[in-house]
Parts: structure tokens; C-alpha cells; sequence
């Protein structure tokens, strides 16, 4: 099963920017991902290429959090975090929209980016996130039922 590497190298990007918020971090991480992809990839006779190549940017961003001792992104850093590049900007193309995506968890954030904007499947997603395919949905449908209250105008907390 072959991939597509220029539209996989922007959506890894994008996933880890997602997690680091910083661009040039980002990238780095982006290419050290496909470096170990490429180094395995002949190994790799079962399961998705794709999900393997999130979990290698996934566990690359956990190991930069680790060894430089600073912590993951939280709700509140999100919020404080600005930049010039959005790479969910596609996503958030009304106000509402992007208020409604604040409302969620980090993870939250993170388990809808995989599924929407990353476009995975529901098995490929879980397997990133290291959960089962009935956690990915119990837990996508209480992210969706969060943004649907707060779009309709109601109080999602």
C-alpha cells in the first residue's frame, strides 16, 4: 500500500505543530518522522502506513516533552499560545466554530483533528492514541455532542 508523501508530510506537519506549536520544532519532528518511517517502512507488512507514520511523530513529541522537561500543552497554554500559522485554520472558518473548538480538551482537540482534518479511520486514530476503537468512539461522540451544544447556543460545561 503505497502513501502519498507530500500530503502525508503536511498532515504529520500539522499533527505535530498541533502538539509543539512551534514551526520550526515542528518540522524538525516532521522529518526526523519519516527518517525512522523510511529506516522500518520495509518491515512494515501489516496494518496502516499511515497510522504507524502518527505514532512514530506522536512518540517523537512525547520524547521532546520528556527531555526538554517542559510539559505538553494544556487548555490554558493553548490559549495563550499565538501565532502567524494556524494549521487548523481550514477548520475554524467561523468565529463560533473556533469558540466551539476552545470549549474542548486538548485531547478532545486532538482525537477530532485525527479523524476530520487528518481524515483516519476510526481504527487508524485509536491505534495513534493507544485506545480501543470503542473508546475512540465513546470518546469522539462526547467531543461532538460538546461542540454541537455550544454551536446550538447552549452551555456545553
Amino acid at each position: 500500500m503505497a502513501i502519498d508523501l507530500e500530503e502525508e508530510y503536511d498532515k504529520i506537519y500539522r499533527y505535530c505543530y498541533f502538539h509543539v506549536r512551534e514551526q520550526y520544532l515542528a518540522e524538525d519532528i516532521t522529518q526526523e518522522t519519516f527518517l525512522r518511517y523510511f529506516k522500518r517502512a520495509p518491515q512494515i507488512n501489516h496494518g496502516s502506513r499511515t497510522a504507524y507514520l502518527y505514532t512514530i511523530a506522536r512518540n517523537l513529541c512525547t520524547d521532546y516533552f520528556r527531555r526538554t522537561g517542559t510539559e505538553e500543552l494544556t487548555e490554558e497554554k493553548a490559549e495563550a499560545v499565538s501565532g502567524t500559522e494556524r494549521p487548523m485554520e481550514g477548520l475554524e472558518d467561523s468565529m463560533d466554530l473556533k469558540e466551539a473548538l476552545k470549549t474542548l480538551t486538548v485531547e478532545q482537540q486532538e482525537l477530532l483533528m485525527l479523524r476530520y482534518a487528518q481524515e483516519l479511520n476510526v481504527s487508524e486514530a485509536a491505534r495513534i492514541l493507544g485506545i480501543s476503537r470503542f473508546a475512540f468512539y465513546r470518546r469522539e461522540k462526547e467531543a461532538l455532542k460538546v461542540l454541537k451544544l455550544k454551536l446550538e447556543g447552549g452551555d456545553a460545561q
